[in-house]
């Protein structure tokens, strides 16, 4: 059975941060790619090329970060996120990375696919958007989590 997607490493920073904020992920639309950023990749619908899902590695506070991770809206429910995590972790892999930081916005998720939930206060400083954002600790309660690459 053929895909219904198609992964490619993007440069496309436009497209990705446009999906990020739409996914209430506090990412500001914006051309240029942080310099955080180490890759990006985009999963497009294979018969339209729309953009389904998407996917950074980053360097956030001197450690490896699952930077940012959304899929829109109408195609959740299919596995596409744990896919474009696997994407991440491939490359981290290649590159020789051991662990992996996030800050989870739907720990659950994260819980389910493996990762370890930290102690916010004693671990990296990689919630960028997190820590001065007025819905935390109200209408959202990100955790910190750590993923340790086999």
């Amino acid at each position: 059975m053929a895909k219904d997607y198609i992964i490619k490493e993007t440069d496309d920073f436009f497209a990705l941060s446009t999906l990020f904020h739409e996914s209430g992920m506090g990412v500001d639309i914006a051309e240029r790619m942080p310099e955080r950023v180490i890759k990006m990749w985009r999963m497009d619908n294979a018969e339209t090329g729309e953009l389904m899902a998407a996917s950074t590695l980053e360097i956030r506070d001197g450690v490896y970060s699952l930077g940012d991770i959304a899929v829109d809206k109408n195609a959740r429910g299919r596995g596409y996120g744990v896919i474009m995590q696997n994407a991440v972790f491939e490359e981290a892999r290649k590159l020789g990375i051991t662990e992996l930081w996030a800050c989870a916005k739907e720990p659950e998720y994260y819980k389910h696919t493996g990762w370890q939930a930290m102690d916010w206060d004693s671990s990296p400083k990689i919630a960028v958007y997190c820590c001065t954002c007025g819905k935390r600790g109200t209408l959202c309660h990100p955790e910190i989590m750590k993923y340790t690459l086999k």
